[in-house]
This record gives C-alpha cells, structure tokens and sequence, in this order.
C-alpha cells in the first residue's frame, strides 16, 4: 500500500513540473530554443541542460556550451540574462515556421522566412540573418551539410551585431 501511495505521489509530482522547464523541441524566432528562452535567466538553462557545461567570460557576455547536448548560450555578465541560443547539428528541434531543422535545405529556409536577410560568412559557412526576427540560420558549404542548415540561433531581435561586437 505505502509503495503505491509513495508511486502515485512520485506521478502526482511529475506532472505539476511546469512545461517551461522541460526541453521542447520547438524554436521561436526572437523567443525560444529548446525551451530556453532569450530574456530567460541562464541559471534556468543550467537546471534544464545541467550543470556539466563550459562556461568562457568575455567584458559584457559570458558563453556557455554544453559539450554532450546541442547548445550553446550567450548571457550578459552581470545580469544573467539570455540574449542568444544556438542549436547546432540536431534535427531534434524544429521552427514553428516552416518545421526546419538541422539539415534543412537553405531553399526551404528562405521559403519559409524570405529572402530579406543579411549573410556572415566564413570559411565553413554562411549565416543568413534575420536580424528583427531574431533568427538566424548557418549554412554549411561543403561535404554533406552543403547548402544545409548546420545551426539555427535565436537571439534578441535586432540585437545580432551587438551581440556578435560584444564577444
């Protein structure tokens, strides 16, 4: 008896989690990743991904990278807050417009959020920004990944240059 009342509490118990604090699979451009959210504070990241990341300060953003999941975050120092969330090489998480992923063609990327973007780009790829949305999308240029998405980001819309500046 004492163990089906300890087991029913334990599902009692589960399911008043909140769904905030659970990883989601779904992006939001500007809003979430993964059920983190930018403006979300990163000690929240830390209890839904856990405590086994990497964390590198720079003057006004601190970086932390989770080596065994997907993820990679952008906090300001001092306040802890969120402004950035990448998701890179999974196809576990999909935008809630036009269900892209990790390997999603670019064709479909544009499909999806237009062709009014800017580009960054490096040896390996090129990143195509949708800066007042706060998304953007890297785009790898060789082997399989090419013409893919490789990562996808969200961050505060319109904030892309200040953030990328401040690190």
């Amino acid at each position: 008896m004492v163990r089906f009342l300890c087991a029913g509490l334990l599902v009692v118990a589960l399911a008043s989690v909140p769904a905030a604090a659970q990883v989601s699979p779904v992006i939001v451009a500007g809003q979430v990743a993964g059920g983190i959210r930018v403006g979300g504070s990163v000690d929240d990241a830390v209890r839904l991904l856990g405590d086994l990341y990497d964390k590198t300060d720079r003057e006004k953003y601190s970086i932390y990278d989770w080596p065994l999941r997907p993820f990679l975050l952008i906090a300001e120092r001092e306040t802890g807050k969120i402004v950035f969330v990448l998701v890179q090489l999974s196809d576990a998480y999909r935008t809630d417009k036009g269900d892209l992923t990790g390997g999603s063609e670019r064709a479909a990327v544009e499909a999806a959020y237009g062709s009014e973007f800017t580009t960054d780009e490096d040896q390996r790829s090129v990143t195509l920004i949708y800066d007042s949305l706060g998304i953007a999308f890297d785009i790898g240029k060789f082997g399989v990944m090419r013409g893919r998405v490789m990562a996808i980001m969200v961050f505060v819309p319109g904030q892309w240059k200040a953030i990328v500046e401040g690190l």
